[in-house]
């Protein structure tokens, strides 16, 4: 493993979080979500790759995080964060998916704050660590 291979993966991260922020300004809440998913994800698995050079096949963020809490029990202050997130990993990508809580199908402007301000906790405390 590259040791640099962490740090491009939370570079990655970053720029989906920036990116969130941006689609949102434009009142893009699904992609908003899906991006703030990502960020997380990357973040999780960054973590991962640093302490394990691997990470499990998923895209569930309860299950990284639970891999991560396994090296470091601090990342069980992040369980309702990745809860929250994990709910937009599918519905806001597909029109049919499961529908959203707003009579569009897509999250509110509160709900995709909310999942960039966990990716943001997420992705600082995973920064900190590596």
């Amino acid at each position: 493993m590259s040791a640099n291979l962490p740090r491009q993966w939370l570079e990655r991260a970053n720029e989906d979080l920036i990116v969130a922020r941006l689609v949102l300004e434009e009142q893009h809440t699904a992609h908003a979500c899906f991006l703030s998913q990502q960020c997380a994800e990357k973040s999780l698995k960054a973590f991962l790759i640093a302490k394990i050079n691997n990470y499990p096949r998923t895209h569930r963020l309860v299950d990284l995080l639970g891999e991560c809490r396994k090296h470091d029990p601090q990342f069980s202050d992040f369980q309702s964060d990745c809860i929250v997130i994990d709910q937009y990993y599918i519905p806001t990508r597909y029109p049919d998916a499961i529908p959203g809580t707003s009579p569009t199908g897509a999250p509110s402007r509160d709900e995709a704050e909310e999942a960039i301000a966990s990716a943001g906790r997420i992705l600082q405390f995973v920064t900190k660590r590596i």
